[in-house]
């Protein structure tokens, strides 16, 4: 700006001494002139091949979103600046009791909710390595916003499947006869059934079972248990043990923010092949810039579904008001499709496939069969569909992300995935006998939400600065120095060829 400012204040020198003749330029005023005028010539063509021929301009703002102590893009990136809205809503099994006597030929559920939290998540333990990578652990904090609830209490009780007493049920099916019969006497000992009745806030965070305790105790001597508690969301509550390790991308910018390993590992022990096990993937935050340039696919790393989700890219939207453009990303619908359906989830057969709309994920969760799905069964097998009544499997979410469209870090979205567990029956096991073999119960769906209304003042400037500001800068400085080239040149021009002859002062 200073540049241009100085060149049209020399050219309006030199047209006012020309145009208005009052005072005559003389031969000793045109070596300085042509001097300055060339000079700014040179430097209009520099900046010309600066902005046209080069990406310093880009590399330097993609610079400013790699991970480096005590910037901004850090601090945001540590949090706990952004809330993120958790809506849990909850299959209420109403008819229990009358399935178990024989009088119901199917379980009937309610859907209840939502039961809405605000997240708020931190890393902690940040460490930055040599290798260009940065270690940290996740902490959450919840609250329940009563507010965004529709009056609803956490302290609701609900009747849910009795997922440790299943899980157990499930991983001894393949032990001898005498030790089916063992552990269906330790069910009837510890009053375990397959139906419990539990406050909401607890099913979610974590309630005292003394089965889920014995279970937790024994299993201290093979492998800890990660929760002292089970809740279906436990997992999220507190500081992680989990240890991530992403790329800063001080190396590569384009694998800012991607997962290097988990938990010291580049590979996960649970699937059929390198290509399942490996560990990559964005932590959710960030997206490799240049994929999401040319609207190339994406991916997140699951560490709850201990998989690598693909996202593909929708369209172009506009947030804020109309003002910022965003790249939306949506989760594909066959990545719950049978490995018939489609072959990349081939590796993830573990004995035997997961059936049609869901994902077996007991490989990673100590053998407990616990299977992953869109709300409602939604795009699931019929049989599926229709193993319990009061289930709506029609598309009730989407899953999708908003990403910058040059820099690649999210902007808001929305992620909706429903938890099930499946019954596998076995003989010895009496508690079992009233259910259909392999049915699958689902327990809740949970909705992450991210919206942009959501954002602190901090990153909703930061957007509009690398969304409005920096491009409008660049385009300024992109055609101010073609415009003053142009004037430059044709001042020299016109100065050395004596096209304009001063008019005699009168």
């Amino acid at each position: 700006h200073v540049a241009i400012l100085c060149k049209l204040v020399c050219f309006s020198t030199v047209a006012r001494q020309y145009l208005l003749g009052l005072f005559p330029p003389s031969r000793s005023d045109f070596p300085p002139v042509l001097c300055g005028l060339s000079v700014l010539f040179l430097t209009s063509c520099s900046c010309i091949g600066l902005m046209f021929g080069t990406t310093q301009l880009d590399d330097y703002v993609l610079s400013q979103i790699t991970l480096k102590n005590d910037t901004l893009s850090y601090q945001m990136w540590k949090g706990p600046a952004v809330k993120t809205y958790l809506n849990v809503y909850v299959f209420n099994y109403t008819n229990v009791e009358a399935y178990e006597n024989g009088d119901a030929e199917k379980l009937q559920v309610d859907e209840i909710g939502p039961y809405v939290y605000e997240e708020t998540m931190e890393k902690v333990n940040v460490k930055f390595h040599a290798n260009g990578t940065v270690s940290y652990q996740e902490k959450r904090v919840h609250r329940y916003r009563d507010d965004l609830s529709g009056g609803r209490s956490p302290n609701d009780s609900v009747i849910v499947p009795n997922l440790p007493m299943l899980g157990a049920a499930a991983t001894g099916k393949d032990y001898l006869y005498p030790f089916r019969l063992m552990l269906s006497g330790v069910f009837h000992q510890l009053d375990a059934k397959p139906f419990i009745n539990v406050p909401i806030d607890k099913f979610i965070w974590g309630y005292d079972d003394v089965f889920y305790s014995v279970v937790k105790d024994v299993l201290s001597f093979y492998r800890k248990l990660p929760l002292e508690k089970f809740g279906i969301l436990g997992t999220r509550k507190g500081t992680s043990e989990d240890v991530f390790s992403v790329h800063s991308g001080v190396n590569n910018i384009n694998k800012v923010k991607q997962i290097d390993t988990f938990n010291g590992n580049n590979y996960l022990p649970y699937w059929g092949s390198e290509q399942c096990n490996e560990v990559k993937g964005s932590d959710g935050s960030a997206f490799a810039p240049m994929d999401v340039r040319r609207r190339g696919p994406i991916s997140v790393f699951n560490k709850e579904m201990a998989r690598t989700i693909k996202l593909i890219y929708d369209q172009d939207v506009k947030i804020f008001n109309g003002k910022v453009t965003a790249a939306r990303y949506i989760m594909p619908k066959s990545t719950f499709d049978s490995a018939e359906r489609n072959v990349d989830n081939e590796c993830y057969c573990i004995d035997e496939c997961s059936p049609q709309g869901v994902f077996n994920t007991a490989a990673a969760a100590f053998g407990a069969p616990i299977f992953m799905s869109l709300p409602h069964f939604y795009n699931a097998e019929d049989e599926i569909k229709t193993g319990v009544d009061g289930m709506k499997p029609h598309q009730v979410a989407d899953n999708y992300v908003l990403v910058h469209p040059t820099l690649g870090f999210a902007m808001g979205g929305r992620s909706s995935l429903q938890l099930n567990v499946q019954v596998q029956k076995s003989l010895g096991m009496s508690q079992l006998e009233m259910f259909e073999n392999d049915i699958i119960l689902p327990m809740a769906w949970v909705q992450m939400a991210l919206e942009e209304s959501d954002l602190p003042d901090a990153i909703t400037n930061s957007i509009y600065l690398v969304s409005l500001t920096v491009p409008t800068i660049e385009l300024c400085l992109k055609y101010g120095s073609i415009l003053g080239a142009i004037v430059t040149f044709v001042s020299i021009v016109i100065i050395v060829t004596g096209t304009w002859s001063p008019r005699k002062r009168r």
